[in-house]
Protein backbone atom coordinates (compact mmCIF):
# COMPACT_ATOMS: atom_id res chain seq x y z
CA UNK A 1 0.00 0.00 0.00
CA UNK A 2 1.38 3.54 -1.10
CA UNK A 3 1.93 5.67 1.69
CA UNK A 4 0.29 9.25 1.76
CA UNK A 5 1.64 12.01 3.52
CA UNK A 6 -0.44 14.03 6.00
CA UNK A 7 -3.36 16.08 4.52
CA UNK A 8 -1.76 19.07 6.70
CA UNK A 9 1.49 18.34 5.06
CA UNK A 10 -0.31 18.58 1.90
CA UNK A 11 -2.03 22.31 2.28
CA UNK A 12 1.40 23.89 4.19
CA UNK A 13 2.85 22.56 0.59
CA UNK A 14 0.31 23.96 -1.57
CA UNK A 15 0.40 26.75 0.50
CA UNK A 16 3.96 27.35 0.19
CA UNK A 17 4.00 26.76 -2.90
CA UNK A 18 1.55 29.19 -4.54
CA UNK A 19 3.43 32.17 -2.10
CA UNK A 20 6.19 30.73 -4.15
CA UNK A 21 4.78 31.33 -7.47
CA UNK A 22 3.29 34.94 -6.18
CA UNK A 23 5.89 36.23 -5.02
CA UNK A 24 8.30 35.45 -8.36
CA UNK A 25 5.40 37.05 -10.52
CA UNK A 26 5.49 40.09 -8.59
CA UNK A 27 9.14 40.58 -9.12
CA UNK A 28 8.69 39.69 -12.81
CA UNK A 29 5.99 42.43 -13.07
CA UNK A 30 8.77 44.92 -10.98
CA UNK A 31 12.31 43.73 -12.79
CA UNK A 32 10.96 43.71 -16.57
CA UNK A 33 13.11 46.10 -18.59
CA UNK A 34 12.60 49.64 -18.35
CA UNK A 35 11.59 50.21 -21.69
CA UNK A 36 7.84 49.58 -20.67
CA UNK A 37 5.06 52.29 -22.13
CA UNK A 38 4.30 55.54 -19.99
CA UNK A 39 2.63 54.61 -16.95
CA UNK A 40 3.41 50.82 -16.82
CA UNK A 41 5.80 50.71 -13.90
CA UNK A 42 2.67 52.41 -11.97
CA UNK A 43 0.63 49.64 -13.02
CA UNK A 44 2.95 46.89 -12.16
CA UNK A 45 2.99 48.10 -8.75
CA UNK A 46 -0.59 48.11 -8.49
CA UNK A 47 -0.41 44.64 -9.45
CA UNK A 48 1.84 43.72 -6.98
CA UNK A 49 -0.50 45.31 -4.05
CA UNK A 50 -3.54 43.70 -5.88
CA UNK A 51 -1.46 40.20 -5.31
CA UNK A 52 -0.93 40.77 -1.81
CA UNK A 53 -4.37 42.16 -1.30
CA UNK A 54 -5.29 38.34 -2.53
CA UNK A 55 -6.91 39.89 -5.36
CA UNK A 56 -6.32 37.62 -8.91
CA UNK A 57 -3.40 38.38 -10.97
CA UNK A 58 -3.32 37.01 -14.65
CA UNK A 59 -0.23 35.80 -16.10
CA UNK A 60 0.71 38.86 -17.79
CA UNK A 61 0.65 41.22 -15.17
CA UNK A 62 -2.68 42.90 -15.94
CA UNK A 63 -5.60 42.91 -13.27
CA UNK A 64 -8.67 40.91 -14.38
CA UNK A 65 -10.82 43.62 -14.51
CA UNK A 66 -10.48 46.43 -17.08
CA UNK A 67 -12.69 48.89 -15.77
CA UNK A 68 -11.76 51.82 -18.97
CA UNK A 69 -13.87 48.64 -20.91
CA UNK A 70 -16.42 47.99 -17.57
CA UNK A 71 -20.42 48.40 -18.46
CA UNK A 72 -21.30 52.27 -17.66
CA UNK A 73 -22.11 53.21 -14.69
CA UNK A 74 -25.83 54.53 -13.96
CA UNK A 75 -27.12 57.78 -13.22
CA UNK A 76 -27.41 56.83 -9.53
CA UNK A 77 -23.64 55.88 -8.86
CA UNK A 78 -21.86 58.41 -6.87
CA UNK A 79 -19.29 59.38 -10.07
CA UNK A 80 -17.29 62.36 -7.87
CA UNK A 81 -13.43 62.22 -8.21
CA UNK A 82 -13.41 58.71 -9.73
CA UNK A 83 -13.42 59.84 -13.99
CA UNK A 84 -11.53 61.19 -16.41
CA UNK A 85 -13.41 63.53 -19.40
CA UNK A 86 -13.53 66.50 -21.08
CA UNK A 87 -12.96 69.79 -20.28
CA UNK A 88 -15.49 72.62 -21.35
CA UNK A 89 -13.09 74.59 -23.78
CA UNK A 90 -12.87 70.78 -25.80
CA UNK A 91 -16.29 71.16 -26.54
CA UNK A 92 -16.21 72.95 -29.49
CA UNK A 93 -16.24 72.57 -33.12
CA UNK A 94 -13.27 70.12 -33.75
CA UNK A 95 -14.18 67.33 -35.95
CA UNK A 96 -14.07 63.56 -36.01
CA UNK A 97 -9.95 63.06 -36.19
CA UNK A 98 -9.35 65.30 -33.26
CA UNK A 99 -12.63 63.58 -31.17
CA UNK A 100 -10.98 61.01 -31.59
CA UNK A 101 -7.61 62.00 -30.41
CA UNK A 102 -9.53 63.41 -27.57
CA UNK A 103 -11.04 60.25 -26.72
CA UNK A 104 -7.87 58.22 -26.61
CA UNK A 105 -5.76 60.16 -24.60
CA UNK A 106 -9.07 60.20 -22.02
CA UNK A 107 -8.69 56.31 -22.01
CA UNK A 108 -4.44 56.39 -21.66
CA UNK A 109 -5.25 59.07 -18.65
CA UNK A 110 -7.35 56.60 -17.34
CA UNK A 111 -5.44 53.55 -17.47
CA UNK A 112 -2.44 55.02 -15.78
CA UNK A 113 -4.30 56.49 -13.23
CA UNK A 114 -7.01 53.99 -12.28
CA UNK A 115 -10.11 55.98 -12.98
CA UNK A 116 -12.93 55.65 -15.65
CA UNK A 117 -14.04 57.35 -18.72
CA UNK A 118 -17.30 59.43 -18.44
CA UNK A 119 -18.98 61.73 -21.66
CA UNK A 120 -21.42 64.51 -21.49
CA UNK A 121 -24.83 62.67 -22.64
CA UNK A 122 -25.61 65.48 -25.07
CA UNK A 123 -22.46 67.01 -26.89
CA UNK A 124 -22.48 70.15 -28.50
CA UNK A 125 -21.71 69.24 -31.64
CA UNK A 126 -22.63 65.71 -32.20
CA UNK A 127 -19.70 62.95 -30.57
CA UNK A 128 -18.73 59.35 -31.96
CA UNK A 129 -21.61 57.91 -31.11
CA UNK A 130 -23.26 58.59 -34.01
CA UNK A 131 -21.20 55.72 -35.98
CA UNK A 132 -19.47 53.37 -33.36
CA UNK A 133 -20.29 51.81 -29.84
CA UNK A 134 -18.78 54.42 -27.32
CA UNK A 135 -20.00 52.08 -24.53
CA UNK A 136 -18.31 54.27 -21.67
CA UNK A 137 -20.48 56.06 -18.42
CA UNK A 138 -22.61 58.99 -19.76
CA UNK A 139 -23.33 62.51 -17.89
CA UNK A 140 -25.58 65.25 -17.77
CA UNK A 141 -23.12 67.85 -16.00
CA UNK A 142 -19.16 67.25 -15.86
CA UNK A 143 -18.75 69.57 -12.98
CA UNK A 144 -21.87 68.41 -10.93
CA UNK A 145 -21.72 64.81 -11.33
CA UNK A 146 -17.64 64.08 -11.92
CA UNK A 147 -16.29 66.99 -9.78
CA UNK A 148 -13.91 68.10 -8.16
CA UNK A 149 -12.04 68.30 -11.06
CA UNK A 150 -8.43 68.84 -12.05
CA UNK A 151 -7.56 69.76 -15.51
CA UNK A 152 -4.95 68.50 -17.67
CA UNK A 153 -3.24 70.10 -20.22
CA UNK A 154 -0.40 69.18 -22.93
CA UNK A 155 2.60 71.35 -23.88
CA UNK A 156 1.71 71.72 -27.38
CA UNK A 157 -0.60 69.80 -29.77
CA UNK A 158 1.33 66.92 -32.60
CA UNK A 159 3.56 65.40 -29.99
CA UNK A 160 3.21 63.47 -26.26
CA UNK A 161 2.68 65.27 -23.41
CA UNK A 162 5.84 64.20 -20.69
CA UNK A 163 4.00 64.68 -18.35
CA UNK A 164 1.41 62.91 -18.57
CA UNK A 165 3.47 59.68 -17.35
CA UNK A 166 3.67 61.90 -14.10
CA UNK A 167 0.03 62.01 -12.84
CA UNK A 168 0.25 58.98 -10.97
CA UNK A 169 2.84 60.58 -8.87
CA UNK A 170 0.79 63.77 -8.44
CA UNK A 171 -0.63 64.04 -5.03
CA UNK A 172 -3.00 66.70 -5.92
CA UNK A 173 -4.88 64.92 -7.79
CA UNK A 174 -6.56 62.32 -5.27
CA UNK A 175 -10.39 61.41 -5.16
CA UNK A 176 -10.69 64.27 -8.21
CA UNK A 177 -11.65 63.82 -11.34
CA UNK A 178 -9.34 64.62 -14.56
CA UNK A 179 -10.33 66.97 -17.06
CA UNK A 180 -8.08 66.64 -20.23
CA UNK A 181 -7.73 70.01 -22.24
CA UNK A 182 -5.97 70.40 -25.66
CA UNK A 183 -5.65 67.92 -28.82
CA UNK A 184 -3.52 64.92 -27.56
CA UNK A 185 -2.54 64.57 -31.08
CA UNK A 186 0.10 61.32 -30.76
CA UNK A 187 0.39 57.93 -31.57
CA UNK A 188 1.63 56.99 -28.02
CA UNK A 189 -1.56 58.15 -26.06
CA UNK A 190 -2.55 54.93 -27.73
CA UNK A 191 -0.31 52.74 -26.19
CA UNK A 192 -1.66 50.79 -23.37
CA UNK A 193 -5.33 51.05 -24.48
CA UNK A 194 -5.51 49.57 -28.14
CA UNK A 195 -7.55 46.80 -27.49
CA UNK A 196 -10.33 49.45 -25.39
CA UNK A 197 -10.24 51.77 -28.00
CA UNK A 198 -11.11 48.97 -30.62
CA UNK A 199 -13.72 47.54 -28.13
CA UNK A 200 -15.41 51.47 -28.24
CA UNK A 201 -14.97 51.80 -31.27
CA UNK A 202 -16.99 49.11 -33.12
CA UNK A 203 -19.12 50.23 -35.37
CA UNK A 204 -22.84 50.46 -34.95
CA UNK A 205 -24.81 47.90 -35.96
CA UNK A 206 -26.44 50.49 -39.27
CA UNK A 207 -23.53 51.96 -39.71
CA UNK A 208 -21.98 48.32 -40.80
CA UNK A 209 -24.65 47.60 -42.28
CA UNK A 210 -24.45 50.10 -44.85
CA UNK A 211 -21.02 50.32 -45.29
CA UNK A 212 -20.73 46.83 -46.06
CA UNK A 213 -24.11 47.12 -48.79
CA UNK A 214 -21.73 49.82 -50.29
CA UNK A 215 -18.79 47.84 -50.52
CA UNK A 216 -20.67 44.98 -52.70
CA UNK A 217 -22.07 47.58 -54.88
CA UNK A 218 -19.00 48.54 -55.61
CA UNK A 219 -17.58 45.26 -56.22
CA UNK A 220 -16.25 45.24 -59.84
CA UNK A 221 -18.92 43.14 -61.82
CA UNK A 222 -16.35 40.78 -63.17
CA UNK A 223 -14.61 39.94 -59.38
CA UNK A 224 -17.90 38.29 -58.15
CA UNK A 225 -15.96 35.19 -57.51
CA UNK A 226 -12.44 36.66 -57.22
CA UNK A 227 -10.80 37.51 -54.67
CA UNK A 228 -9.38 40.63 -54.27
CA UNK A 229 -7.73 43.73 -52.09
CA UNK A 230 -9.05 47.17 -50.77
CA UNK A 231 -7.07 50.36 -49.97
CA UNK A 232 -8.81 53.47 -49.51
CA UNK A 233 -7.45 56.61 -50.07
CA UNK A 234 -8.75 59.80 -47.88
CA UNK A 235 -7.40 63.21 -49.75
CA UNK A 236 -8.09 66.01 -46.95
CA UNK A 237 -8.41 69.46 -49.45
CA UNK A 238 -11.68 71.60 -48.20
CA UNK A 239 -10.37 73.95 -45.39
CA UNK A 240 -6.31 73.20 -46.46
CA UNK A 241 -7.34 75.27 -49.70
CA UNK A 242 -7.71 78.41 -47.87
CA UNK A 243 -4.45 81.04 -47.38
CA UNK A 244 -4.44 81.29 -43.84
CA UNK A 245 -4.57 77.56 -43.61
CA UNK A 246 -1.39 77.47 -45.85
CA UNK A 247 0.55 79.78 -44.31
CA UNK A 248 0.25 78.25 -40.69
CA UNK A 249 1.73 74.99 -42.72
CA UNK A 250 -1.09 72.66 -44.15
CA UNK A 251 -0.72 71.35 -47.31
CA UNK A 252 -2.40 68.96 -49.90
CA UNK A 253 0.38 66.47 -52.31
CA UNK A 254 -0.19 66.61 -55.61
CA UNK A 255 -0.32 63.40 -57.67
CA UNK A 256 2.80 62.33 -57.83
CA UNK A 257 2.55 60.96 -54.08
CA UNK A 258 -0.40 59.16 -54.79
CA UNK A 259 1.12 56.95 -57.92
CA UNK A 260 4.25 56.02 -56.00
CA UNK A 261 1.61 55.19 -53.16
CA UNK A 262 -0.70 53.34 -55.35
CA UNK A 263 2.17 51.78 -57.19
CA UNK A 264 3.35 50.43 -53.57
CA UNK A 265 0.44 48.67 -53.31
CA UNK A 266 -0.07 46.64 -56.18
CA UNK A 267 4.16 46.00 -56.44
CA UNK A 268 3.83 44.54 -52.82
CA UNK A 269 1.27 42.51 -53.37
CA UNK A 270 2.23 40.70 -56.63
CA UNK A 271 5.49 39.99 -54.76
CA UNK A 272 3.48 38.57 -52.05
CA UNK A 273 0.73 36.52 -54.38
CA UNK A 274 2.76 36.26 -57.52
CA UNK A 275 0.58 37.88 -61.09
CA UNK A 276 -3.13 38.10 -61.36
CA UNK A 277 -3.11 40.51 -58.85
CA UNK A 278 -6.61 42.30 -57.94
CA UNK A 279 -7.38 45.55 -55.76
CA UNK A 280 -9.84 48.59 -55.67
CA UNK A 281 -9.03 51.93 -54.73
CA UNK A 282 -11.43 54.13 -53.00
CA UNK A 283 -11.32 57.41 -53.14
CA UNK A 284 -12.90 59.21 -50.17
CA UNK A 285 -12.36 63.19 -49.43
CA UNK A 286 -14.17 65.91 -48.43
CA UNK A 287 -13.83 67.74 -52.17
CA UNK A 288 -14.81 64.74 -54.03
CA UNK A 289 -15.09 67.40 -57.43
CA UNK A 290 -11.79 68.98 -56.70
CA UNK A 291 -10.06 65.87 -56.20
CA UNK A 292 -11.11 63.89 -59.39
CA UNK A 293 -10.24 66.87 -61.79
CA UNK A 294 -6.72 67.74 -59.72
CA UNK A 295 -5.64 64.37 -58.94
CA UNK A 296 -7.64 62.20 -61.19
CA UNK A 297 -7.68 58.97 -60.02
CA UNK A 298 -9.08 56.71 -62.49
CA UNK A 299 -6.43 57.81 -64.46
CA UNK A 300 -3.61 56.10 -62.21
CA UNK A 301 -5.54 53.40 -62.55
CA UNK A 302 -5.11 53.19 -65.97
CA UNK A 303 -1.74 53.46 -66.10
CA UNK A 304 -0.99 50.86 -63.83
CA UNK A 305 -3.10 48.56 -66.14
CA UNK A 306 -1.44 49.57 -68.65
CA UNK A 307 2.17 49.46 -67.46
CA UNK A 308 2.21 46.42 -65.05
CA UNK A 309 2.75 43.06 -65.70
CA UNK A 310 0.23 42.48 -63.48
CA UNK A 311 -1.63 39.50 -66.51
CA UNK A 312 -5.09 38.42 -66.04
CA UNK A 313 -5.11 40.87 -62.83
CA UNK A 314 -6.71 44.60 -62.73
CA UNK A 315 -7.09 47.95 -61.00
CA UNK A 316 -10.24 49.95 -60.22
CA UNK A 317 -10.78 52.93 -58.42
CA UNK A 318 -14.52 53.94 -56.60
CA UNK A 319 -15.33 57.01 -55.27
CA UNK A 320 -17.13 57.40 -51.90
CA UNK A 321 -19.95 59.55 -52.98
CA UNK A 322 -22.29 61.91 -50.55
CA UNK A 323 -21.78 59.93 -47.37
CA UNK A 324 -20.89 61.51 -44.32
CA UNK A 325 -17.43 61.87 -42.59
CA UNK A 326 -18.59 58.63 -40.38
CA UNK A 327 -19.54 56.55 -42.95
CA UNK A 328 -16.32 57.25 -44.90
CA UNK A 329 -14.14 56.43 -41.72
CA UNK A 330 -15.98 53.12 -41.07
CA UNK A 331 -14.73 52.58 -44.99
CA UNK A 332 -11.53 52.86 -44.07
CA UNK A 333 -11.82 50.94 -41.05
CA UNK A 334 -12.61 47.98 -42.81
CA UNK A 335 -9.78 48.04 -45.96
CA UNK A 336 -7.04 46.30 -46.32
CA UNK A 337 -4.54 49.17 -46.18
CA UNK A 338 -4.74 53.24 -46.40
CA UNK A 339 -2.97 55.95 -48.08
CA UNK A 340 -3.44 59.21 -46.13
CA UNK A 341 -3.00 62.70 -47.40
CA UNK A 342 -2.69 65.16 -44.19
CA UNK A 343 -4.28 65.80 -41.02
CA UNK A 344 -6.08 63.62 -38.13
CA UNK A 345 -8.71 62.38 -39.90
CA UNK A 346 -7.16 60.28 -42.36
CA UNK A 347 -4.85 59.05 -39.57
CA UNK A 348 -7.76 57.73 -37.87
CA UNK A 349 -8.34 55.92 -40.73
CA UNK A 350 -5.02 54.08 -40.90
CA UNK A 351 -5.30 53.49 -37.01
CA UNK A 352 -8.72 51.61 -37.29
CA UNK A 353 -7.76 50.04 -40.64
CA UNK A 354 -4.65 48.32 -38.93
CA UNK A 355 -3.08 47.66 -42.12
CA UNK A 356 -0.16 48.97 -43.94
CA UNK A 357 -0.56 52.66 -43.85
CA UNK A 358 0.92 55.65 -46.20
CA UNK A 359 1.67 59.14 -45.23
CA UNK A 360 2.45 62.06 -47.12
CA UNK A 361 6.08 62.87 -45.45
CA UNK A 362 5.93 66.86 -46.53
CA UNK A 363 3.71 67.82 -44.28
CA UNK A 364 3.63 70.09 -42.49
CA UNK A 365 5.42 72.75 -44.17
CA UNK A 366 9.08 73.12 -42.75
CA UNK A 367 9.50 76.75 -41.63
CA UNK A 368 5.95 77.22 -40.51
CA UNK A 369 4.06 77.61 -37.18
CA UNK A 370 2.06 73.85 -37.57
CA UNK A 371 5.98 72.64 -38.32
CA UNK A 372 7.23 74.33 -34.86
CA UNK A 373 4.78 72.44 -32.99
CA UNK A 374 5.18 68.74 -34.78
CA UNK A 375 7.15 65.80 -33.46
CA UNK A 376 7.22 63.48 -35.84
CA UNK A 377 8.04 60.24 -34.23
CA UNK A 378 5.33 61.21 -32.10
CA UNK A 379 2.47 61.80 -34.25
CA UNK A 380 3.27 58.69 -36.62
CA UNK A 381 3.45 55.46 -35.34
CA UNK A 382 7.13 53.90 -36.06
CA UNK A 383 5.18 51.11 -38.47
CA UNK A 384 3.47 53.56 -40.89
CA UNK A 385 5.26 54.53 -44.21
CA UNK A 386 6.24 57.78 -45.26
CA UNK A 387 6.89 59.05 -49.30
CA UNK A 388 7.56 62.38 -50.31
CA UNK A 389 6.36 64.13 -53.06
CA UNK A 390 5.38 68.06 -54.38
CA UNK A 391 2.51 70.03 -52.88
CA UNK A 392 -0.14 71.74 -54.71
CA UNK A 393 0.98 75.74 -54.17
CA UNK A 394 -1.14 77.95 -52.25
CA UNK A 395 -4.78 79.28 -53.39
Amino acid sequence: MRHRPPKSAISGYKTSLCAFLIITLAAICILWPPSAPPGEWMRRLNTVRDVFNGNTVSSNCSTAADIITAPPEGRTANKTGRYVSLSQLNFDNRRVGNQLFNFAAMLHVARLTGRRVAMVRHHPHGWLDRWFEVSVTRVDRIDIELCPCVVVGEAGGLAYHEGIPKLSNRTDITNKSLLIQGWFQSWKYTIGVESALRHHLRLLPNVSLAVNDYLDQIRPSGWKEQSFSRIAIHVRVGDVRRRDKWAFGYTIPQRPYFEQAMTRFVSQQQQQQGQGVRMQFIVTSDSLAWVKTAINFTSIADQLNRTSTNNSGAVDVAHSEDHDAGFDLALMSLCDGVIMSTGTYGWWGGWLANKTTIYYSNWPRVGTPLFGQFKRDDFFPPSWIPIGGPAFPCC
